[in-house]
């Protein structure tokens, strides 16, 4: 349907720019950046929707979908968890902008999901996941804040925030992987292979259990920069399991 992919395309570029405008308005007023996001999330999300409708099947079928969904989730974070803190929203607020404008590099085409795509596990598999890159972006977006602010009772709270947005991450994540599994049963057979993508979901399930687990551990608890240092590192591990997986390291079951 032509007509709803021009639409879609158009939902993007209004998103983006409403981005941008909450970028702008985080840095003046803080306070007023969330609502700019949230216009420019719903425009995204009704981008998709119509994106959706035109394949008749969930629309996450090429690297423009991909990094679309990347940031919708970011924005939706961004915009549940909204602070008015500058050294916390506005890291958000540019991930969400940066990875739409990534998206809107690629072509826009519209494209039907070949077979293996055509199961319930991989509308579960890619939400779950992509949810849990938004959350462990806000964690680090928190350990920025916590840098800026770590003294009382405001470098606690940014610390709590690490420790909720790691934790229902890393849950996402797991379920994620699950439902991954059983799709990969039914896509090639096998619920793990030597792909990148899948060794890097790994690793960024050990890192994140990690995290989760430093809190709980007496010669650690302590050290309170230890979390921060690990949810920055972590969103590192995000963009190559995400990013440098697709396009760095060869070969890979995943296109994205």
């Amino acid at each position: 349907m032509p007509g709803l992919e021009s639409v879609a395309l158009a939902c993007c570029n209004a998103a983006l720019m409403l981005y941008l405008a909450a970028g702008v308005v985080a840095v003046a007023r803080p306070a007023w950046g969330r609502w700019p996001l949230i216009a420019g999330a719903l425009a995204q999300a009704a981008g998709m929707v119509a994106r959706g409708v035109a394949i008749g099947y969930f629309p996450l079928t090429n690297k423009f979908e991909s990094f679309s969904a990347a940031s919708l989730a970011v924005a939706l974070v961004a915009a549940a968890t909204w602070r008015p803190v500058r050294a916390y929203s506005i890291p958000l607020v540019a991930v969400a902008a940066a990875a739409l404008a990534a998206a809107l590099r690629f072509p826009a085409d519209l494209a039907f999901p070949p077979p293996l795509m055509r199961t319930v596990w991989y509308p579960l598999h890619i939400p779950l996941s992509f949810g849990a890159y938004g959350l462990w972006t806000a964690a680090a977006a928190a350990s920025i804040a916590w840098l800026a602010d770590r003294e009382g009772e405001a470098g606690r709270r940014w610390l709590a925030a690490i420790d909720r947005f790691a934790l229902l991450g890393f849950g996402a994540w797991s379920l994620g992987m699950i439902c991954g599994g059983v799709w990969g049963v039914l896509a090639w057979g096998a619920y793990f292979l030597w792909d990148p993508k899948v060794v890097w979901s790994v690793v960024l399930w050990f890192h994140y259990a990690s995290l989760t687990h430093v809190r709980y551990a007496p010669s650690l608890r302590a050290r309170d920069s230890i979390r921060p240092a690990l949810a920055l590192a972590g969103f590192a591990f995000v963009f190559v399991a995400y990013v440098g997986t697709s396009f760095f390291f060869g070969r890979s079951s995943h296109a994205f």
